[in-house]
């Protein structure tokens, strides 16, 4: 039986966080722990934590400690004070669908026994599901989270995921090797050029071993319009107009650039780590110095190393 580890990171999530956690001790497959860290509350979650210990003592495990400042720091330190031998992210905000667990795990398994092993170690997997977004109330406004943010589940080659993340941290599940990796890599870091915990986690594995879709549903995405956690979601109009909006003020393409700009950094921390393979790391640095280069240049290379987006890649190719 593998050790399936739900870190749970929460901060002032009085309002959702029983029905998460309902959530979680009613999915189909019960083999696994929960372990929270509370980011310094100030209402009455951490009173609800206890409340579900009391009421699951042997299955939640609370870690204490400072506040770590925000959802990707907290994510990042709960990985490093966990073992276990599969880990799921969860927010405090959503609600799993009730095989979640089941399905995750499984896949996460299918996927172990068919890439390649090196010796007797498992390479790096990480297996990520779609979700529905939902209002405050779970109504449904999309049956993919995924292409609601503009994105694609088969764009998971390294050098998409930098500029195109698909996945939200908590629809991941991923192995110890890959956490591993994730938590020597960590203290060399620059948290303040990594956009976020699940980006992190996504590239890595990329890089080193193996990345698999689930195209499904397998949890709600509460669109709160407060969320602190994964990608900022808008509808088609919202986004038409801010794009209008953005080119009378003749930012539209300082904005584009600025958001590749941040990916070149992404892509400059990664490179740091001294056990890439040497063609992968050597992409990565030349894309965070790519902007030095003239636009032919930059075409040639995105089009070489598959630098491309699910949508827009006409800008992207053209000013960036």
């Amino acid at each position: 039986m593998r050790d399936t580890a739900i870190l749970l990171a929460t901060y002032n999530g009085e309002q959702y966080l029983r029905q998460q956690l309902d959530s979680l001790f009613g999915q189909t497959s019960q083999e696994f722990r929960l372990v929270v860290h509370d980011d310094g509350s100030t209402d009455s979650t951490v009173d609800i934590i206890n409340e579900y210990r009391d009421k699951y003592p042997d299955r939640i495990e609370i870690l204490y400690g400072d506040s770590c400042g925000g959802p990707k720091e907290n994510f990042l330190w709960m990985l490093g004070k966990t073992e276990a031998d599969y880990y799921m992210f969860c927010d405090q905000d959503d609600v799993w669908f009730p095989e979640k667990v089941k399905r995750s795990v499984e896949a996460l398994e299918e996927a172990e026994g068919m890439i390649h092993y090196e010796g007797d170690e498992v390479q790096p997997v990480c297996v990520f599901t779609d979700m529905v977004v939902a209002d405050d109330n779970l109504n449904n406004l999309s049956d993919s989270f995924i292409r609601y943010i503009g994105r694609l589940p088969s764009n998971t080659a390294y050098t998409q995921i930098l500029i195109d993340n698909p996945a939200a941290g908590c629809t991941m599940c991923f192995n110890r090797q890959l956490r591993d990796l994730v938590v020597q890599l960590e203290p060399e870091l620059d948290m303040k050029n990594i956009p976020m915990h699940d980006a992190l986690v996504l590239e890595i594995a990329a890089i080193m071993g193996k990345v698999v879709a689930i195209d499904e549903p397998l949890a709600y995405y509460r669109q709160t319009g407060h969320n602190t956690m994964g990608a900022v979601t808008e509808t088609e109009s919202d986004k038409a107009s801010r794009n209008i909006q953005d080119l009378k003020q003749g930012s539209i393409f300082e904005k584009k650039k600025a958001f590749v700009n941040e990916s070149r950094v992404f892509a400059g921390e990664i490179a740091k780590a001294e056990w890439l393979p040497k063609d992968k790391k050597n992409v990565l640095l030349r894309y965070s110095k790519i902007g030095e280069k003239g636009k032919f240049k930059r075409m040639s290379f995105y089009s070489k190393n598959n630098f491309t987006r699910a949508h827009h890649n006409l800008w992207f190719r053209l000013w960036v």
